[in-house]
């Protein structure tokens, strides 16, 4: 009977776990538009570039950063949001040559982005960035800040860990019901 109890235990809680996990993360916000373009050829330079998102972004948990395709930082601002799903990063392009904007977005549901517009001013042709180079700007864009710990997140869990472990003990230690015979006795 323990057994069963316990595994039923397991089940509820396992189901609990898996019901406070949210969505996959490939149901997650996406890129659906940039200006300038991903692989745009322009002929003037941008003064700022803008993402658009299928969720709402937190310009104050992301992060960008415009580089030249040799890898020189090009000057820029801070995130703003325009409208409900998109950001915008002022940059100060000054010469011809190819450019790369990596993003990490945070949105405001929890989840997050990487990603990266490659585009080229004054050259008359696209992008010559190789997938490695943008790969590379992505992970230092990812990694250039950390999220700390949720306080209030931690605390709960710790909470959880401990009416786990009460629980399982309560099951351990419980007796058994005392049994009657038919006699009466």
């Amino acid at each position: 009977m323990r057994r069963h109890a316990a595994a039923a235990l397991f089940a509820v809680l396992f189901a609990a776990v898996l019901a406070g996990t949210g969505a996959p993360a490939w149901a997650g916000p996406r890129t659906v538009a940039s200006t300038p373009a991903d692989g745009a050829v322009l002929s003037a330079a941008p003064s700022e570039v803008e993402l658009s998102f299928t969720g709402t972004p937190d310009p104050d948990s992301s992060h960008a950063a415009a580089r030249t395709g040799s890898g020189t930082t090009v000057p820029s601002g801070p995130l703003r949001r325009v409208g409900r799903h998109g950001l915008r990063l002022p940059v100060t392009v000054t010469a011809h040559g190819d450019y790369l904007v990596a993003y990490h977005v945070e949105f405001t549901d929890g989840t997050d982005l990487v990603g990266a517009v490659r585009f080229s001013v004054g050259t008359a042709a696209p992008p010559a960035l190789a997938d490695a180079v943008t790969q590379g700007a992505e992970r230092q864009v990812a990694a250039a800040h950390h999220h700390d710990i949720d306080p209030l997140s931690a605390t709960l869990l710790v909470v959880d860990g401990f009416v786990l472990l009460f629980v399982i003990l309560l099951l351990r230690v419980r007796r058994p019901p005392r049994r009657f015979d038919e006699s009466g006795a």
